[in-house]
């Protein structure tokens, strides 16, 4: 761990983003300021490779993600490190076949139960692209997704370590109040129809949005520990701003039938319960200012004050 660099001049905005894509955060940060670890986010390019979306792609309008959703794939479990990406290509062509029809795989980010995350959709690095979701999507939200079936299976601790970590810096991301509720008026869902005003958590469910039971019992259980936890995980980088009125903001602000199966995907293989290795675990992390490095398919995390000292991030 290295001290503090030396004070520079203050630097425009352009150089402080561009910086993360070439400098590790934590290497660079005050010890009392550097998180644990960056929180790595295999990007598209690592499963999806001559897999382009089979249609347009929007984007969310500044301001207008509002929440963050929660859903399971409803496959197995029992699946090995070297099956993951021949699953995302599985859920890929599903998703973009007749059964679904949708442009590309439907969830921004995906989570396996090795603690890693997995960039989903095209562009999600980058910036809020909308998602596609199982009984239609009511829009205003980004979707962070298990790989797994949990309707009585709980994920593995390293898989819900990471979940509450990306769910944290997609909260700071788009500077959302976590926890806290949001407000919209519905573009469609089988459970929100179009034009319907719609309150919910700023982290919420599959089933809040549509008639099924994604993201499984288990998980939907503890929904409420989940924004508990993001919430102490932001606490850090929230008092450090709080206590210099020269903090930066976050890198990008605001922008009755029966429920259905969660749309079963086709499976991903082989051995269970292995908790993930300390190299492969992203914990908690004090989250602040939000970076994502170009092409290296990681998004760094510091508090507030850490970034100030740093001087240099690329925004995601």
């Amino acid at each position: 761990m290295t001290t503090s660099p030396p004070e520079r001049a203050a630097p425009s905005r352009r150089s402080v983003l561009l910086a993360a894509a070439t400098l590790p955060l934590a290497a660079q940060l005050p010890a009392a300021a550097a998180p644990r670890r960056p929180l790595r986010v295999l990007p598209r390019d690592s499963w999806a490779r001559g897999l382009p979306p089979r249609g347009p792609l929007p984007r969310e309008a500044a301001g207008d993600v509002r929440f963050l959703l929660v859903h399971h794939t409803a496959s197995t479990n029992d699946y090995g490190r070297g099956d993951v990406a021949p699953a995302l290509r599985s859920f890929f062509r599903f998703h973009t076949g007749p059964d679904k029809g949708w442009p590309d795989l439907a969830y921004n980010f995906l989570v396996d139960r090795f603690g890693r995350v997995w960039e989903g959709r095209s562009g999600s690095l980058a910036g809020p692209v909308m998602p596609s979701a199982t009984g239609g999507t009511q829009g205003f939200s980004q979707l962070a997704c298990y790989i797994g079936d949990h309707t009585s299976e709980p994920p593995t601790p390293a898989a819900e370590r990471a979940m509450v970590s990306l769910l944290a810096v997609l909260a700071d991301r788009y500077a959302l109040d976590v926890p806290g509720t949001a407000r919209f008026v519905s573009r469609g869902s089988n459970r929100w129809p179009e034009g319907r005003s719609v309150t919910t958590p700023t982290i919420a469910g599959h089933r809040d949005m549509s008639l099924t039971t994604c993201p499984g019992e288990t998980v939907y259980r503890q929904l409420g520990r989940y924004r508990a936890d993001v919430s102490a995980l932001r606490a850090p980088a929230r008092s450090t701003a709080s206590a210099s009125p020269s903090a930066p903001a976050p890198a990008l602000a605001r922008p009755s039938a029966a429920p259905e199966p969660s749309g079963a995907q086709p499976a991903a293989p082989t051995p269970a319960s292995a908790a993930a290795p300390p190299e492969e675990e992203d914990g908690g992390l004090p989250l602040g200012e939000l970076a994502v490095a170009a092409g290296a398919g990681t998004i760094a995390v510091a508090g507030a004050a850490a970034v100030r000292a740093l001087r240099g991030r690329r925004g995601g």
